[in-house]
């Protein structure tokens, strides 16, 4: 089923009604990008040729590549060396003609990275003033953001740029439709926004289930699409696996991963990190009132999969395989279930805000994050859940993942709290609980589960 992926869609129809003949398409493995594109392009009254790009050589692609035109547009071209002639006969054709080059990395990869970007410049610089266009897509973030940089032969090539990205939770939703709020909103923070993973999930089996057959089992669909699919690219980079599973479902500075990783200071760690912040695994975060304060700094892994993943199955990899994913889901990971789903929705809170701002539903604002304060007169320190900040000020939400309904007494209880930051002064102040509330308020702003997921 396809859900979603409206704005991409249009942004691949409107590159091929430009001027433009080169656009570039990534994200990560399994995201949706080919599927994505064979949806824009269904109606497409050209020629299309859709080429997967392998890590064989370079003579090897061009001959599949022919393989894929004969198909396409019928009949027997005769033999080409190089992609150069291939597109020189299709130009020659003067008919439109939409290229996909799926995979683009694999063929960097097996061609030469600038060996292949320089090609493939000649070859878009070529199609000026022609009816032949070309969709680059790749998997390897970090190598398809090459593309981009002013030192690549192909920067400024692309008409139109597009990232693929994991569906956020309201747009996870349309694969859970049938399940309520509650186990909707846990099974995004456990199995994330991936349509392939989200594909996997037996809504007519309880969440548990799901989660121990899919991904504790060594079997187990998401699992593999995790360890064999999603983590491909990392198998080279020694301890960022461990570096993964060290951060886990928690916040962790950079000084309390040297300590363990880089003591020596080579700064081997940096470049592990800067590699997975540039891969989208992970992000460099801080409060939205300490972003200038580097020891306010913290890492977090971006996508729920991921982060259940090195939280609950890597670090147990082991017990798993002598005692049985039954057991380690019962006596290790379902004990802490709800705190790590509690922490989750949070998240969730903070999609929905940024959903809202992205539809221009909060005017004035500037950044959503948490907010780290320190009473020195009362002596104590803590987080603001979710603060919206605006140019005159903060709104703050504290966001409960109760079971059952938020009482009058404990929004009373945390709205003294946020009242009694002497140095802290809020707008607004607000409660996000998945459950509801047992209580109507003017004074407070109060947000239920199912309210987050309406359509705005």
């Amino acid at each position: 089923m396809f859900y979603h992926r409206l704005e991409e869609i249009k942004a691949v129809k409107d590159f091929l009604c430009s001027e433009g003949h080169g656009m570039l398409v990534y994200g990560r493995r399994r995201v949706g990008k080919t599927t994505l594109i064979n949806k824009a392009l269904e109606d497409y009254k050209g020629k299309l040729i859709f080429f997967q790009c392998t890590s064989e050589s370079y003579e090897s692609n061009c001959q599949q590549f022919l393989n894929e035109m004969e198909v396409s547009l019928g009949g027997y071209w005769g033999r080409f060396d190089s992609f150069h002639d291939i597109f020189r006969l299709l130009v020659s054709l003067d008919t439109p003609i939409v290229v996909v080059l799926d995979e683009y990395n694999e063929l960097k990869e097996s061609y030469g990275n600038i060996q292949a970007d320089s090609m493939m410049q000649k070859i878009i610089d070529g199609l000026k003033e022609t009816k032949v266009r070309v969709i680059l897509s790749g998997s390897s973030i970090s190598v398809m953001m090459e593309l981009l940089e002013s030192s690549n032969p192909l920067f400024g090539r692309f008409h139109t740029i597009l990232e693929v990205k994991n569906f956020n939770y309201y747009e996870a939703s349309a694969f859970l439709a049938s399940w309520p709020v509650r186990e909707n909103a846990a099974c995004y923070s456990v199995f994330g926004g991936s349509p392939a993973a989200l594909e996997c999930i037996d809504t007519s089996i309880s969440l548990d289930e799901n989660i121990r057959h899919l991904l504790l089992e060594p079997q187990g669909n998401v699992r593999i699409l995790v360890e064999n699919v999603l983590l491909k690219e990392f198998n080279k980079l020694g301890p960022v696996l461990n570096i993964l599973s060290r951060i886990g479902n928690g916040k962790r500075t950079y000084s309390e991963l040297k300590d363990v990783f880089d003591p020596s200071n080579t700064g081997n760690l940096s470049r592990w990190l800067t590699k997975l912040v540039n891969n989208g695994v992970i992000v460099k975060n801080a409060p939205v009132n300490e972003k200038e304060n580097p020891k306010r700094a913290f890492y977090s892994i971006k996508d729920n999969l991921f982060r259940f993943y090195f939280s609950c199955v890597y670090p147990n990899r082991s017990r798993i395989e002598h005692a049985g994913a039954s057991a380690v889901y019962e006596g290790i990971v379902r004990p802490s279930l709800e705190t790590y789903l509690s922490y989750r929705f949070e998240d969730i809170a903070k999609e929905y805000f940024s959903r809202l701002a992205h539809l221009g539903k909060l005017e004035g604002i500037i950044d959503i994050g948490s907010y780290w304060y320190d009473d020195r007169k009362r002596h104590t320190k803590g987080e603001f859940d979710v603060v919206l900040e605006f140019i005159n000020g903060y709104d703050v939400f504290e966001v409960k993942y109760l079971k059952g309904k938020m009482d009058r007494l404990l929004a009373e209880q945390e709205a003294e709290k946020i009242r009694s930051i002497e140095s802290f002064k809020a707008r607004m102040i607000g409660f996000v609980s998945i459950d509801g509330f047992d209580f109507t308020s003017s004074e407070y702003v109060l947000i239920d589960g199912s309210m987050l997921y309406e359509k705005i």
